[in-house]
């Protein structure tokens, strides 16, 4: 028979995490104490429970320590192992010294300590004054000419060097002009007038911008490419409608900038030029073939005597 009303046992969770919560605290807190203080742990050797009278106490006493011992090098014989692949050494490397380095580095050590002592004995102070003036005697103006000199060539090493002249591609390079940054249409209209003169130059055009074969019907073939370059490569306005003048202004920089380059056209100068040395005549030339400009699309191509080169 039970005396009294039973107590009951619910308890709201959030207090009874908060119970959970401090004591594990308290606990973690004592282990750390316990690992700082070792006034607690006893430093005599725990007795393996073997009775003294039993008859082969000392050989298992023995037997134990051994494999304690064999134990401890190997765990250690591991740990070298992993040090040595982490940092990329070989494993002999980590191997213990044999005895007789083990007396080398006694004997090392020994000469260590009695050097040591010597320099004890000696008061520092009586040294340094003396090497100060040995230094001030044998010092001369000689020295002190050589040690300006010493640092006039620093000075000149520690100078930079004289930049050399821009290379072609770290040299600025030439930005679109103004009428075309207003109406960059046209000059791609021109510029598919011209390949279309040639017999695979819209089709590098393709293959550059990775486009499917023009299909013109109901527009011309500037709007459809202008189209599709825009797809391709994002230029849409809100809801999705292809920006036609930001895709004529990629193809214009991408040709400015020789990113797009079309052997095509210079494939058609050079026939023109060889067109006259068919048939095996041979002639002397006076004026270099005028290399593709991308000014001849902006409508301000210069003539063909300016820029064209004299021998």
């Amino acid at each position: 028979m039970k005396v009294g009303k039973p107590q009951s046992k619910r308890v709201p969770v959030r207090l009874r995490h908060k119970i959970q919560k401090a004591s594990a605290n308290k606990q973690r807190k004592e282990r750390k104490e316990a690992k700082k203080n070792p006034q607690w742990r006893s430093r005599l050797k725990k007795d393996p429970g073997i009775p003294n009278l039993f008859p082969y106490k000392d050989k298992i006493l023995a037997e134990i320590e051994e494999s304690k011992r064999n134990k401890e090098e190997e765990k250690e014989r591991r740990r070298d192992v992993a040090r040595a692949q982490r940092e990329g050494r070989s494993v002999d490397a980590t191997t213990k010294p044999v005895d007789g380095d083990i007396e080398v580095s006694e004997e090392d050590d020994e000469d260590d300590d009695e050097e040591m002592d010597e320099r004890e004995n000696v008061n520092p102070m009586a040294a340094l004054v003396a090497s100060a003036s040995q230094r001030a005697q044998a010092y001369s103006k000689e020295d002190d000419e050589e040690d300006n000199e010493e640092d006039n060539d620093a000075d000149e090493e520690m100078k930079p060097a004289p930049k050399a002249a821009p290379k072609s591609a770290d040299a600025p390079k030439k930005k679109l002009p103004k009428q075309v940054l207003d109406e960059p249409i046209k000059p791609v209209n021109r510029l598919l007038a011209r390949l279309q003169k040639t017999p695979d130059g819209i089709q590098q055009l393709l293959e550059y911008y990775q486009l499917p074969p023009l299909v013109t019907a109901g527009s011309d073939a500037t709007t459809r490419f202008l189209v599709d370059v825009a797809r391709k490569r994002g230029r849409l306005s809100r809801g999705g409608v292809p920006n036609l003048h930001a895709a004529a202004l990629t193809v214009l920089s991408d040709l400015q900038e020789q990113r797009l380059k079309l052997p095509a056209l210079q494939q058609q100068k050079q026939q023109k030029a060889s067109a006259a040395t068919s048939k095996g005549e041979v002639q002397i030339v006076t004026q270099l073939a005028e290399p593709f400009r991308i000014e001849g699309l902006f409508g301000d191509e210069p003539s063909t005597s300016a820029g064209a080169m004299e021998m």
